[in-house]
């Protein structure tokens, strides 16, 4: 046991110092990156604000499919800059998914920035984990670390991409347990929470650097990217405590509805997209559709952040439903083509609209004006949390774009509402349905795909020693089948700690072989060659 214990004591100081090394890099890179994209998204709103005349709307157009022609060329040489980010990072850490992490964090970035200059409305923080996690996986390779050690590496490395984009650290941290790997485990905490630290400290310095430059200040480039900065959140008491509670619930089961369409329709699209073998052909749409919708409603254009901030209360109600029904068709398609950007900031633009027309029906049934902020807050929550399926990160997120606990209540009631209507619906929680296409594609590009079954045994010193099962980070699809420790047969459960000398069974469904293989050698030694049970190649 002692041998055990200074295994994992060590294992986990190399995970504290690599896992703050790629934090230190992650958040000057996206702090280097949300710069860069607020100054391109910044002119690009600005350009189509002040399109009064027939040649400035035929330039962004034509800017537009220029960004398009670019992308698609883009994605052909980098395919993994297709899409969100996040899938990739999340399929990256589970071991479902690989990809080339320099050239994945270039093409993301370019991409984003590209899709930004044509006035996607997508965003910046979904590139931000994904060029997180491939960071992550570049410190891990340069420093010739084991697979499973860079998978926690790819971890933190996405959370401290969230975490920096919104400068949202509990959000980021949250998103590790519940959205990244949905388990909680120790030591994926850990690594989250050490290169978050780092990566948000890290990134405020160079923000308060920037934020020195009158043109950047100008910009709102200053320490912190408060997303939604107006939104002060009202003291809630007395029997307005209960009413807004009231209002929450039904705010989030109304969310709950748009946020499932949300995802079906972006299902739907993806799959009608995806025929289209031209990466040209298959962008263009989008490109073209925001081109002239931009041209007729400039506030249709960008992430959205801009359109929160110029939207009131007392904006037309006809042009709230527009901007509304404009928005959610935009995103639609822009994500279904598998543009380059986030869905982050668009649902918090959607659910910012929803949350903008409750409110605005519920001042019209005598609630104050100053609670509409906490209203508004509650969708944007809930429909997050719909659509994601990652309640904990909502909560957290409302908390901290908003710098207050005073509407916690009403937003816990918001999303336990909203997750609960999006299960009886039993649709996907979205980026687990990205990744799935994702994995689904690159098994299709693979003929070695079967089912395996490995014994062998846990070397000394393997960095699963004095860990228990369930916080294994095992190869994807692996199962402990059986287990034997000094001649002893154990039926292996979620709380069995691993010893070095086990003897261990694993097995696991439509992998490849050569790879599953090659992770189980840094857990364990294989005395016999691997058995082929079932070759799957259709799948």
């Amino acid at each position: 046991m002692g041998k055990t214990q200074k295994t994992r004591k060590s294992f986990i100081l190399r995970l504290v110092v690599y896992a703050a090394i790629t934090g230190v890099l992650v958040g000057a890179t996206i702090a280097v990156f949300m710069t860069a994209a607020r100054i391109v998204i910044s002119f690009v709103f600005g350009a189509h604000k002040a399109a009064d005349t027939p040649l400035a709307v035929v330039c962004l157009i034509m800017l537009s499919i220029m960004c398009c022609f670019a992308m698609a060329v883009l994605q052909t040489l980098c395919p993994a800059a297709k899409g969100s980010g996040i899938p990739l990072a999340e399929g990256y850490a589970r071991g479902m998914l690989g990809a080339k992490w320099l050239s994945s964090a270039a093409g993301l970035a370019a991409g984003s920035l590209l899709a930004f200059l044509g006035g996607l409305p997508l965003g910046s923080e979904g590139p931000s984990i994904g060029i997180g996690g491939m960071l992550g996986d570049g410190i891990g390779r340069l420093t010739k670390r084991p697979a499973p050690f860079r998978r926690y590496l790819i971890t933190g490395g996405a959370s401290a991409g969230l975490a920096t984009a919104f400068n949202a650290p509990l959000t980021g941290i949250a998103f590790a347990v519940e959205e990244t790997h949905r388990r909680f485990s120790p030591d994926i905490l850990l690594s989250a929470l050490t290169a978050v630290t780092a990566a948000v400290v890290t990134a405020q310095a160079i923000f308060y650097g920037f934020g020195q430059i009158a043109y950047l200040r100008a910009l709102d480039i200053h320490m912190g990217f408060a997303v939604l900065p107006y939104l002060e959140q009202a003291k809630l008491s007395g029997v307005w405590l209960f009413k807004i509670f009231g209002a929450a619930l039904a705010c989030g089961v109304v969310s709950a509805l748009v946020a499932v369409g949300f995802n079906r329709a972006i299902g739907a699209t993806s799959q009608l997209l995806s025929r289209i073998g031209s990466p040209l052909l298959r962008l263009l749409p989008a490109f073209v559709l925001t081109a002239i919708c931009g041209a007729g409603l400039y506030l249709t254009v960008g992430s959205g952040e801009a359109m929160l901030a110029e939207i009131k209360l007392d904006t037309e109600l006809w042009l709230l439903i527009v901007l509304l029904v404009l928005r959610i068709a935009l995103t639609v398609t822009a994500s279904g083509a598998g543009a380059t950007g986030g869905l982050f900031l668009p649902m918090i633009a959607i659910g910012g609209l929803l949350g903008t027309l409750a409110a605005r029906l519920c001042v019209l049934c005598g609630m104050p004006e100053q609670y509409a902020p906490n209203i508004i807050m509650t969708c944007i929550a809930a429909f997050f949390a719909a659509s994601v399926r990652a309640p904990i990160s909502a909560i957290a997120l409302s908390v901290e774009l908003t710098a207050s606990f005073t509407n916690l209540l009403p937003c816990a009631a918001a999303v336990a509402a909203a997750m609960a209507v999006a299960d009886l619906t039993r649709t996907d929680p979205l980026y687990e349905r990205m990744m799935n296409e994702l994995r689904k594609a690159a098994h299709k590009a693979k003929r070695n795909i079967a089912r395996v079954t490995v014994a062998g045994v846990i070397k000394r010193g393997s960095i699963v020693c004095g860990k228990q099962l369930r916080n294994v980070l095992w190869p994807y699809n692996a199962l402990i089948v059986s287990l034997t420790r000094n001649n002893d047969t154990i039926v292996p459960d979620g709380e069995t700690k691993l010893r070095d000398g086990d003897e261990i069974t694993v097995c696991a469904e439509n992998v490849d072989p050569d790879v599953f293989r090659a992770e189980l050698r840094e857990f364990i030694f294989i005395p016999e060659t691997i058995q082929t049970n079932e070759v799957r190649r259709n799948l």
